[in-house]
């Protein structure tokens, strides 16, 4: 494997002016907003700015595409999930939740008791790959050892945006050699989570939480488990 060198004053000056002069400026000017003069005179100004030869090691390290291919990304725009304002056409409406009782899962740790009588519903989507998940596995455990109230439920699916089978042995051999996921714990062999609750709601990221009051089934809010404190308590006094 070859050496990583460490990057060059001159190298660090064109991923300076990379990112505040191209990336952040154009990453927001997406569809209509798009100004293609613009475009061609940052793209101009930025190549005159620096060293051919240093502008191409940067985009290797970077692993950057064409200026066509770039300029593809930014007229494209971020998914609708990620944009300013968007919501989720879940949140706030009654969802069916009879899909957790359809026992299409490969149970792991905990079960599903008590689910329709509990306060508040945590379901949680996760995956053994995605670092932001791991850092989530604590919390989770905290919250459902300490908030008899709170009824949390996770869903492994290691495929979420592949649709590739889920080896369930490995996922079992992650969570088992973990001592930080203590917790009702299901991996969704059959993308029946992922089909009924996850592509719905449209928040494609994870890990992804969904706080549902089982009373009415109303989704009261989806987002990172990390920022689902208040919207907690906010939930527990709807109810």
């Amino acid at each position: 494997m070859a050496a990583t060198h460490p990057e060059t004053p001159e190298e660090i000056a064109v991923k300076t002016d990379f990112r505040a002069n191209i990336w952040s400026v154009f990453q927001e000017l997406y569809e209509d907003r798009w100004d293609s003069e613009r475009w061609r005179i940052a793209i101009a100004r930025f190549e005159a700015a620096h060293d051919p030869a240093v502008v191409q090691r940067f985009w290797v390290r970077a692993k950057l595409p064409s200026w066509n291919a770039l300029e593809a990304q930014f007229r494209k725009g971020p998914p609708p999930f990620l944009r300013p304002g968007w919501k989720s056409p879940l949140l706030g409406r009654k969802v069916d939740l009879r899909w957790l009782d359809t026992g299409k899962f490969e149970p792991v740790k905990g079960n599903m008791d008590g689910w329709r009588t509990a306060k508040v519903l945590v379901i949680e989507l996760w995956a053994s790959w995605c670092r932001p998940c791991l850092a989530v596995f604590r919390d989770l455990s905290t919250l459902a050892q300490t908030r008899p109230d709170i009824k949390v439920i996770t869903f492994n699916s290691e495929g979420i945006f592949t649709n590739a089978p889920i080896d369930v042995t490995a996922v079992k051999a992650f969570i088992a050699a973990r001592d930080d996921m203590n917790y009702p714990i299901y991996i969704d062999t059959h993308r029946v989570a992922v089909s009924s609750i996850f592509q719905p709601g449209q928040n494609l990221s994870i890990p992804l939480v969904f706080i549902i009051t089982p009373k009415d089934g109303i989704v009261r809010w989806i987002g990172n488990p990390e920022e689902m404190a208040a919207p907690l308590e906010e939930a527990l006094r709807a109810v």
